[in-house]
């Protein structure tokens, strides 16, 4: 896995960055990188809350163009999409950051100046540019605003990773599914024994669309799997 830095340039407002700490503390990022900050005071620890660590470890950097010799890859971020006139500024969206979680290495996550973002010629000097779905009528996010949905997108990916292994995140495979569609058309015919047979052909079709359309994992297919032959068995012994 990579280890994602989040990276200030010349953040204006002391107070910005405190939130950004705190932000990146309730997802479980640690290193932030300042360019040419403000000095930090008590607005700053007071908008971090408990991220204080965070803020005390942040590392300055005075100059822009010394983040590509520090970093593998770095992820620009803006709010400004622009024409296809302008090549600087051809983004991804933050759900294909999942992408990002596959290179080694350290990772630069760039946000601008708070009122007006990012050059191009440094844009030109990252990896990619990033930006977020807004509306046209009000597009600028608040600093730590932009850095909490670009982290809950990490955050999220990350823990699917972490945890795509669980049976119960699982999703089961269609010869398990098959089985259990053949236990419950055991069960429908059982039940609907004195019924027509268009009641039990829309059933069991019922049950297929509903089953085509969830996601469901292999430790549901299971348990109802596990259910319905139990339910066979009982209604057979009575």
């Amino acid at each position: 896995m990579p280890t994602f830095h989040i990276i200030l340039v010349e953040p204006k407002y002391q107070g910005n960055i405190g939130a950004v700490a705190r932000v990146m503390k309730n997802f479980g990022f640690n290193n932030l990188v300042l360019v040419k900050p403000p000095e930090l005071g008590g607005e700053a620890r007071a908008m971090a809350m408990h991220a204080q660590d965070i803020l005390e470890s942040a590392k300055i950097v005075h100059d822009f163009h010394r983040l590509k010799e520090k970093f593998d890859f770095l992820i620009a971020t803006s709010s400004v999409i622009a024409s296809d006139k302008n090549p600087y500024r051809t983004p991804i969206f933050p759900e294909h950051l999942e992408n990002s979680l596959r290179i080694d290495g350290d990772i630069g996550i760039v946000f601008g100046r708070e009122d007006h973002g990012l050059l191009n010629d440094e844009i030109d000097l990252c990896d990619i540019l990033l930006s977020i779905p807004t509306s046209k009528e009000y597009p600028a996010l608040n600093l730590s605003h932009s850095v909490a949905i670009i982290l809950y997108e990490l955050s999220k990916q990350q823990k699917r990773e972490e945890i795509k292994h669980l049976k119960k995140f699982q999703e089961t495979d269609r010869i398990t599914k098959e089985i259990l569609l053949k236990n419950f058309d055991k069960l429908v015919d059982i039940l609907f024994v004195d019924k027509r047979e268009f009641s039990r052909r829309i059933t069991k079709k019922t049950f297929r669309q509903l089953l085509g359309r969830a996601f469901i994992s292999s430790r549901e297919v299971s348990t109802l799997i596990g259910f319905f032959r139990r339910a066979n068995e009982r209604i057979r012994k009575e």
